[in-house]
């Protein structure tokens, strides 16, 4: 009963706050999404098959300076052939991420009131943002054959909150893979093939001699993920 009391009036005071959603603070991001993964050459199975498309779940943790600007830890991931063949790939990496929406305070005047759920905001308080991002990370990706590498990101997100404190929106991350141009067939024991233009070729090589010996253009890949956003926000009040 104490618990429920007392998530009943965290809630009664998220409400009851002004919009305030603009203003600098931590926040933690859940994107569930689809992973769009296309490639015509990241092969990862021996019979010839491409990297696939599936669930992509994401992770994020950020900071936001002032409503204009910020920096984002990001986790993403998607997976297939659950329970037979598993494969799947792994981003980690981070982004700069910018708010111009913050740019039109100078523009509205104070007193002009939009609505919200919390009542009458100004601008700055508004219960709305739009966020564009850039950046990278490493990636990993593979089945009975894997690549790795960096990968470079960027995208634009919108955020509606609910509270100060709870938001929900979208999220449009487009990460351009640059993997390594060797391809392992066996990722524990570290060894594998260099590629040529995208393709596998030429003997068995260990993965430390890589550097030296492969030249040749890895396998190109498109991962784009759209996602649903549920961001909690920890605002700083400044």
């Amino acid at each position: 009963m104490r618990a429920i009391a007392l998530l009943s009036l965290a809630a009664a005071l998220s409400f009851s706050t002004s919009a305030a959603a603009r203003n600098g603070g931590l926040y933690f991001e859940f994107a569930p999404g689809y992973g769009n993964f296309m490639t015509e050459e990241v092969v990862v199975d021996d019979q010839g098959n491409l990297g696939e498309s599936s669930f992509s779940p994401g992770l994020k943790l950020g900071l936001n300076l002032f409503g204009w600007a910020g920096a984002e830890a990001n986790f993403a991931g998607h997976f297939w052939g659950v329970g037979s063949d598993p494969g799947g790939g792994g981003y980690i990496g981070g982004v700069a991420r910018i708010t111009p929406l913050e740019a039109l305070t100078f523009v509205v005047p104070a007193d002009v009131q939009i609505p919200s759920l919390q009542g009458p905001v100004n601008w700055h308080n508004r219960p709305f943002d739009l966020g564009f991002s850039m950046g990278g990370g490493y990636t990993i990706i593979g089945e009975d054959l894997a690549y790795q590498g960096a990968y470079f990101q960027w995208g634009f997100d919108f955020k509606y909150f609910i509270t100060p404190n709870f938001a929900l929106g979208f999220d449009l991350p487009f990460r351009h893979t640059m993997y390594d141009p060797f391809q392992y067939v066996n990722y524990n024991d570290g060894i594998g093939r260099c590629t040529e233009n995208g393709v596998a070729s030429g003997p068995i090589i260990r993965a430390e001699d890589s550097g030296d010996l492969c030249t040749g253009r890895a396998p190109e890949a498109l991962f784009f993920a759209p996602a649903i956003t549920i961001t909690g926000n920890f605002d700083f009040g400044i």
